[in-house]
Order: C-alpha cells, then sequence, then structure tokens
C-alpha cells in the first residue's frame, strides 16, 4: 500500500502541475524541489541553469529532506532525483512522466513564474541537473523509467487523465 507519491520527470513535462493537482485530490501535503530550488537561485543570484552554482551540501540536505518527508506518508513531492531516491521503498509510488520536447520547451516558455527561461537555458538546466546528479550520487539515469512504477506521456494528454491515472494507481 503506498504512503506517498514521488513525481519525477525532465524540465516542463508537468510535474509540478500533476503533483499539486493529486495532492488536492487526495488531501495529501505537497512539496517542490523546484519551488525550493528557483528561490534558493533568486536569492543568491544564481542563474537557474547553473546547478553547479549551489553548494553541494546545500543540494543533499535537499534530496536528503525530500527523501524523508516520502518516506514518512502523506506528502506528494515533485523532484527530479525522488524517483531515484526512493527506488527501493514499496510505500512510495514513483510517477515518471515524460513529454516531447517540442511541448516541454512550449510549456516553459510560457510559465511566468519566477524565473522566464529560453530553450537553451532549458537545455543547459538539463545538463546541470544531470550533472550535478552524476557528482554527488550515481552514474546512473535517474529518469531511467526502471526506478518507477507509473509512467505517462503526458504531450497530449489533459490534466485531468494524468491526475485520474495517478489516483488509480496509488488507491490499487
Amino acid at each position: 500500500m503506498y504512503r506517498s507519491i514521488v513525481i519525477s520527470g525532465q524540465i516542463a513535462s508537468g510535474t509540478s502541475t500533476a503533483a499539486k493537482n493529486v495532492a488536492q485530490k487526495l488531501n495529501l501535503k505537497y512539496e517542490s524541489a523546484g519551488d525550493f530550488f528557483r528561490k534558493y537561485a533568486l536569492e543568491h543570484n544564481i542563474p537557474l541553469y547553473d546547478k553547479a552554482q549551489i553548494p553541494d551540501n546545500v543540494d543533499q540536505e535537499a534530496d536528503a529532506k525530500l527523501a524523508e518527508l516520502a518516506k514518512s506518508g502523506g506528502w506528494v513531492i515533485d523532484a527530479h532525483y525522488l524517483g531515484y531516491f526512493t527506488k527501493d521503498n514499496p510505500e512510495v509510488l514513483k510517477v515518471l512522466l515524460k513529454c516531447e520536447d517540442k511541448e516541454r520547451f512550449k510549456r516553459a516558455l510560457a510559465r511566468h513564474h519566477t524565473h522566464a527561461e529560453t530553450v537553451e537555458e532549458i537545455k543547459k538546466r538539463e545538463v546541470g541537473l544531470d550533472a550535478k546528479f552524476k557528482k554527488l550520487y550515481s552514474n546512473e539515469d535517474y529518469l531511467d523509467p526502471k526506478f518507477f512504477n507509473l509512467q505517462i506521456d503526458t504531450t497530449n494528454k489533459p490534466e485531468e487523465e494524468v491526475l485520474k491515472q495517478i489516483v488509480d494507481k496509488f488507491n490499487s
């Protein structure tokens, strides 16, 4: 039986939207690694795409905190690496969202929260996320489908359908 849900995926694949929707639907608490790191980047005048400028201990502490929340139960968390960190925890539903690049970039360019990004910056950010993960944790691909219980392609899928698939799997 699942107690928490972790939603991972590439930038603008729909992780935050899905996580917020699922948390609301299931009356679970919500946390976002992206919100934390966007705020940190703004406060320290770091370009969002430059993950290397974030001190390693800040990354490690945030990742450990999120993994503990997932383990404690009652959470929906969207975070790039968390599916990997919880891969051996059967009480955590690990969801991987996928989306075609063209659609992801379109979504990211339309966002209006803390940072406006170009396609090149999004690509740099993805390279930076991968490099930081490899430096701190493992040479594995943290978005490898083998680490996840459920995979959903959000490219042409309405939010409601993504929500339904995740909730149905959580309740199964």
